[in-house]
């Protein structure tokens, strides 16, 4: 089993981070909705396995800001979602970093990425849309494990990455509620312009 996990995502909220109806959100975006209910219960199932085992791993996330600004799944889904982080940020094994906006162009930005230590031995993982690519020749990893620290110089502190996440569950109900105004009156607009020709 792993011993310390180190994620870095800068599209979403990762496994083993998210709740069953943000999971839920971004299945059903990605998929035309066959087999939801069991795919989702295995992602659950996996997650539990991971931050709520008897050992658990140390689990370190650096999450770009941008992330926490998207309205997945609706106002209450992400302000669910946020709650949930600061909760595991209570953990003691677990530690979450939010790399601020103002940081701009770092080395994550080619894609998300995760390094999984099991038995002393570091495994890499990268991401892609269509599947991801496992690394486990060493001096691969040993460059992933330095992209992560250069990542995590750039990211706020614990205790600051707390203060973002509850700023912005302040302003997600604000947020989404906007993002919902914005598509009904692109869809009038659209409707009125084809009514117009």
């Amino acid at each position: 089993m792993a011993a310390v996990i180190r994620i870095y995502q800068g599209q979403y909220i990762p496994p083993p981070f998210q709740t069953e109806d943000y999971a839920r959100a971004l299945l059903l975006a990605g998929s035309d909705g066959k087999d939801l209910d069991e795919t989702l219960k295995a992602r659950m199932e996996r997650q539990a396995a991971i931050v709520d085992r008897p050992d658990p791993p140390y689990v370190w996330l650096l999450l770009d800001e941008e992330v926490l600004e998207d309205c997945i799944g609706g106002p209450e889904v992400m302000q669910a979602q946020l709650r949930h982080l600061l909760e595991l940020m209570r953990r003691p094994n677990i530690s979450i970093r939010i790399i601020p906006r103002s940081t701009g162009a770092h080395i994550g930005k080619d894609g998300p990425f995760r390094i999984i230590t099991v038995d002393s031995r570091d495994i890499a993982y990268a991401g892609a849309a269509r599947g991801g690519r496992l690394i486990e020749m060493g001096g691969e990893v040993e460059e992933f494990k330095m992209d992560f620290d250069r990542i995590g110089h750039q990211a706020a502190s614990e205790n600051a990455s707390r203060v973002m996440i509850e700023r912005r569950l302040e302003a997600t109900e604000w947020r989404c509620s906007g993002a919902r105004a914005q598509l009904v009156a692109g869809s009038t607009t659209r409707r009125a312009w084809r009514w117009r020709r």
